[in-house]
């Protein structure tokens, strides 16, 4: 596999796909619906962009024109239902910024005005959208709210009322919306569970009954959220235990564990961090950071998870994977890694994103192919 690096840091991306709910909020967005060709999106947090790729035939990619937008503390990523807006979650600056996307090219425009406030010293993270594209929702880790806004003509952004919601939890990180609309799901990674909340008119969220649920206990520092294409499991990524809890979603969405509650991303210290489920619901795969591979699942009729075989992939040496996502047509999984190597300047990551593509054959089983560079 070839390697290139980039000059500046670039957080890893979770690609979320177009006419899809979000997978509970990434670093990336990936535009498959409504756009040809289809688009990957990328934050750059250290330039302060968004940059997009092509994806061609057997899910290769090349820059696409323009190559980078300009964002403001680019964080994570969402694209509406219908393909025609993106938003990102700007950390240091407190804000989203909003574009619309060009149908035929996948080519980004800034909204006007082209950024929307989440609250004064909110750092926002995990960003989502509703499946039927009429809110916007980001998890702000510093405030420990989630702040609402409806979408309007031209993608502009208006804060609902009121404008936040209490996590009641500490460090919000990952946020998801259940495929039916219903129920919206926040990590906290302080607390070390998930709060729930339903989806009224306007906007407006209402905390669950409990309004949080325990991730398990050892269950720790959660980060990323999916929900099955059912809308009746939740599935929580413990980045701090090396660990995956899963829930089924009840009446009013609430959230009941399964038994077992937990089960093992891998190796002690793998550090997981994203998960994507396949649209048709029978794979799901983590990214595990710290040993630079991915963990594969299975999912059984019951939301329980069997690993698959092998149980993990190598993304190579050191390339650290923290997003992950798969294709609208379940033929390919693309991660996005950072390298835990520093080369030249030692104050500086250089990022290089690898693509990796896992095809799934109609028998079930997968082969892990290697294609090359992202670009």
């Amino acid at each position: 596999m070839k390697t290139r690096s980039w000059p500046w840091l670039m957080l890893p991306v979770l690609p979320l796909l177009a006419g899809c709910p979000s997978g509970g909020g990434g670093d990336g967005v990936f535009e498959g619906t409504g756009v040809a060709p289809a688009v990957v999106y990328t934050a750059n947090s250290g330039s302060n962009t968004v940059s997009g790729f092509t994806i061609g035939a057997g899910g290769s990619l090349l820059p696409s024109t323009p190559a980078t937008v300009t964002t403001n503390n680019a964080e994570w990523l969402t694209v509406s239902p219908n393909g025609q807006f993106l938003y990102v979650s700007n950390q240091g600056s407190a804000t989203v910024s909003g574009f619309s996307v060009n149908p035929a090219t996948g080519a980004l425009t800034p909204t006007t005005p082209t950024t929307f406030p989440t609250g004064v010293g909110s750092s926002p993270r995990g960003i989502t959208v509703t499946p039927n594209g009429l809110f916007v929702y980001v998890a702000n880790s510093t405030t420990n709210t989630v702040a609402g806004f409806s979408i309007g003509a031209g993608g502009v952004l208006t804060q609902t009322t009121p404008a936040t919601f209490s996590t009641g939890g500490t460090l919000a990180r990952g946020i998801v919306v259940s495929p039916n609309g219903q129920f919206l799901y926040v990590a906290n990674a302080g607390t070390h569970d998930v709060s729930g909340f339903t989806i009224g008119a306007g906007g407006a969220l209402a905390p669950t009954t409990p309004p949080r649920f325990s991730t398990a206990i050892g269950a720790l520092a959660p980060e990323g959220l999916a929900i099955s294409p059912s809308s009746s499991f939740l599935y929580v990524v413990n980045s701090g235990s090396d660990s995956i809890s899963v829930f089924s979603i009840g009446v009013g969405g609430a959230l009941t564990p399964t038994m077992p509650p937990i089960f093992s991303t891998g190796g002690l210290g793998s550090n997981p961090q994203r998960i994507a489920i396949s649209p048709n619901g029978t794979f799901l795969y983590v990214t595990n950071r710290s040993m630079s591979e991915v963990a594969g699942f299975t999912i059984g009729t019951n939301g329980l998870l069997t690993t698959t075989t092998p149980a993990t992939f190598s993304t190579g040496s050191s390339t650290s994977p923290v997003g992950i996502s798969v294709n609208p047509t379940g033929e390919f999984v693309y991660l996005f890694n950072r390298l835990a190597r520093i080369r030249q300047r030692p104050d500086v990551d250089r990022i290089s994103r690898r693509i990796l593509r896992w095809r799934q054959r109609l028998d079930g089983r997968h082969r892990l192919l290697d294609f090359g560079s992202a670009g």
